[in-house]
């Protein structure tokens, strides 16, 4: 048994013997491949996802400590070929983003250091920082010091980013949303809430929320039907801080999408600590604010994009929630299903503050 094989045995992983193999395979490439210098010190294992799972190595260059992540796909058998590409597709992405940043003052996005197509896994450098969801949580603490210009500082700059982001990437194909595949969108939407439970959403509820949405695309401009690559997981907990440097990351589904699509998806995200134990409305709404003015948008509450895309996000989480709920089980499941209630009613109440609009 090498040292690398040791480290992973000693520590008490529920992984199986083929993931094992696979950490094990990579590591034992990677170290030599990036520095004759490279020492693995250890592996520290990280909460997996539904598609990934991810490791640090911590590892030592000449006396100075470095670490790594490195980002392995899930490989049932039965999907083991679309999660390969998947795995790829987010490596390749990965390299493409950081290039568009790397020439960037004061913005930046997570290095790709190497992909092993055999273990289906890259390696990342480690980012250095704070994350801004840890940030903003932070400055919502009773009594909190931390100063909250720096806070709304990186809120500004994650608008900054996402612009230079969207106007960076090429896009392949269509560069214009027709307003029919919008409305499709959100029909869609509706039949997966209906499949999971019809129950939810009553057909005089459906029909107001249909009425408002075609009503809001038929007054979209020209501009508004813009499309431009998409994060689509634009974030707090997707960007860190490291003094005045914002620096992306998570590429994992990287597509292209109506220019609103990630605007919003970062607002909405910030309304989610409103959920919070211990929440600051007054510093969220802030944030929000000060990211719309980094993005360099004026949004009025009745534009007929925020009435879209509230209907068609609330509806995607209602769906998510509603799935969620299905592979819950044993006394885990029963918590997690009781503060997924506590979302779901958000995202109904909200639907029907727009059908009463």
């Amino acid at each position: 048994m090498n040292e690398v094989e040791k480290i992973i045995d000693d520590k008490n992983w529920n992984i199986d013997a083929e993931t094992k193999n696979r950490l094990s395979s990579l590591i034992q490439k990677f170290i030599p491949e990036y520095s004759k210098n490279l020492v693995l010190l250890d592996i520290l294992q990280f909460s997996s996802y539904f598609v990934t799972h991810v490791y640090k190595l911590v590892c030592e260059d000449n006396g100075n400590l470095i670490s790594f992540y490195a980002k392995f796909a899930y490989l049932p058998k039965e999907f083991e070929k679309r999660q390969r590409e998947r795995i790829k597709y987010e490596y390749d992405c990965t390299v493409s983003i950081y290039n568009v940043f790397e020439s960037k003052e004061k913005f930046d996005s997570v290095k790709a250091v190497a992909f092993y197509e055999e273990e289906s896994a890259f390696v990342m450098q480690e980012m250095q920082g704070k994350r801004l969801d840890e940030l903003l949580l932070s400055s919502m603490k009773p009594f909190s010091s931390q100063n909250k210009d720096y806070l709304y500082q990186t809120m500004h700059s994650a608008g900054e980013w996402l612009k230079i982001f969207q106007n960076s990437m090429p896009v392949l194909g269509e560069t214009v949303f027709s307003k029919e595949v919008l409305e499709a969108r959100v029909l869609s939407y509706f039949d997966k809430v209906n499949a999971l439970d019809s129950s939810i959403i009553t057909t005089k509820l459906k029909q107001k929320l249909i009425s408002k949405c075609k009503k809001a695309i038929a007054s979209f401009s020209q501009e508004d039907l813009v499309i431009t690559a998409k994060h689509n997981d634009y974030a707090p907990w997707n960007l860190m801080a490291d003094d005045s440097t914002i620096i992306g990351f998570d590429y994992a589904d990287v597509e292209y999408d109506s220019s609103y699509y990630d605007v919003y998806h970062f607002t909405r995200a910030l309304n989610s600590f409103k959920l919070k134990p211990i929440k600051n409305a007054k510093v969220i709404e802030a944030c929000k604010q000060h990211f719309l003015n980094g993005y360099g948008l004026d949004i009025p509450m009745d534009h007929p994009t925020r009435i879209y895309f509230n209907i068609f996000f609330s509806l995607e989480r209602l769906q998510m929630l509603l799935r969620a709920k299905k592979r819950n089980s044993g006394f885990v499941g029963k918590l997690k299903t009781l503060s997924q209630k506590r979302h779901f009613r958000l995202y109904l109440s909200e639907l029907n503050r727009i059908a009463n609009l």
